[in-house]
């Protein structure tokens, strides 16, 4: 089924006139530039007029919820969606026990909203939809809402908007244009040959100790060379899921030469210096999370949903997670970083004729998709690389 072309790319799109930063040693990585705390704490000060302790002690307790649901999961909980309601930590599950356990653990189980179910009703959309699928833009769930929401091209028949608002659990609104946006840090330029251009994703290493870096698909579709600022080969794709014209997930591998170090440090190009990467995660609806670009810097927003289905010049591409979060063209495959900082994915796509500024924060507003590291990393079997 093939969803509306009304999404364009944002790694490729910018070409000649972009300054590249160099490709970087430990050395471009000060000490003094690393942040210890929690990347999104100016981001929550200046969202909702916050000190700076209450910004902290908002943002530990978000974390501390988070952390307690991993340690339910590694013990068996099968948490089935996550989303906040204010800093409380919403979780759904499908049994009676673990929703005891959720409950004990200081969590909300809930058992009326979950992502599997969602996730049906979303394929049942695009079944529905039929023929006229091509009108659909994006489809996919909404766990705080506890919806599936619709996004229909606005010449899309009267006929297809009234029977998809009559199903279930199913929102159905007027959608957007959309586009997809060296020692390697995350969020630095990606010079792509021949011609364009991507942001850095994360670097890790595969189980043959291989240094790699995660990136969107798009960014490394027929496998190009990467270079520097300065024209200096760093790597080349080997890998990617995305394939213009035909359904696809938005996730790829970049071989980083051997002389190359991947550094765990996403540069939050001048907004307020590096954050060091603590790990990977899906962090739950309703997080805070920002993401570096080369193109628009510092951008961020919260997480909205995961498991989107978009569309990319006609190749529907599966699996992405919403932010509000502005991007522009040349920021795809950069870093997402989340609260904990904990690495959260890359850049994929946003709206079409978005105007971010740059490092303009929450302020720059807009939407984009990424695609989830930890969903990347699992395929590729990557280890996130993480500072000590």
């Amino acid at each position: 089924m093939t969803l509306r072309t009304t999404l364009t790319l944002t790694g490729a799109l910018l070409g000649a006139g972009i300054v590249m930063a160099p490709l970087a040693s430990a050395a471009d990585v000060p000490d003094a530039q690393i942040q210890k705390a929690d990347p999104m704490t100016s981001f929550v000060m200046e969202r909702d007029g916050k000190t700076r302790a209450e910004a902290k002690s908002f943002l530990a307790i978000k974390d501390d919820k988070q952390s307690s649901l991993r340690s339910l999961e590694a013990k068996g909980v099968d948490a089935d969606g996550a989303w906040f309601d204010g800093t409380q930590l919403v979780v759904g599950v499908t049994s009676s026990a673990d929703a005891a356990t959720v409950r004990a653990a200081g969590l909300r189980p809930s058992t009326s909203t979950s992502q599997s179910g969602l996730d049906r009703i979303a394929d049942r959309v695009l079944s529905t939809a039929g023929k006229a699928s091509d009108h659909v833009v994006t489809v996919g769930p909404n766990l705080t809402k506890g919806v599936v929401e619709v996004r229909l091209a606005a010449d899309a028949p009267k006929g297809l908007r009234t029977k998809l608002s009559t199903m279930d659990k199913v929102t159905v609104t007027t959608a957007d244009e959309l586009t997809t946006q060296a020692d390697v840090v995350p969020g630095r330029i990606m010079d792509l040959s021949p011609g364009t251009n991507c942001s850095l994703g994360f670097p890790g290493t595969t189980s043959s100790g291989n240094n790699v870096l995660l990136t969107a698909g798009h960014c490394v579709e027929g496998l190009p060379d990467i270079l520097d600022a300065n024209g200096t080969h760093i790597g080349a794709g080997t890998h990617t899921r995305f394939h213009e014209g035909s359904s696809s997930v938005d996730m790829g591998l970049m071989d980083i030469d051997s002389e190359d170090v991947g550094q765990p440090y996403v540069d939050s190009r001048g907004h307020s210096g590096y954050y060091a990467v603590q790990g990977a995660s899906k962090n739950a609806v309703g997080s805070e999370i920002c993401k570096a670009g080369n193109t628009t810097g510092w951008t961020c927003g919260t997480i909205k949903a995961y498991n989107r289905t978009v569309n990319y010049g006609g190749t529907q591409v599966s699996g992405l997670a919403e932010a509000s979060v502005c991007t522009e063209g040349g920021d795809s495959g950069g870093a997402y970083i989340g609260v904990g900082n904990l690495a959260q994915g890359m850049t994929s796509g946003g709206p079409v004729g978005a105007d971010c500024g740059y490092n303009q924060g929450y302020n720059a507003g807009s939407y984009s998709f990424f695609q989830p590291v930890v969903d990347a990393a699992n395929y590729y079997g990557v280890t996130v690389t993480t500072a000590s």
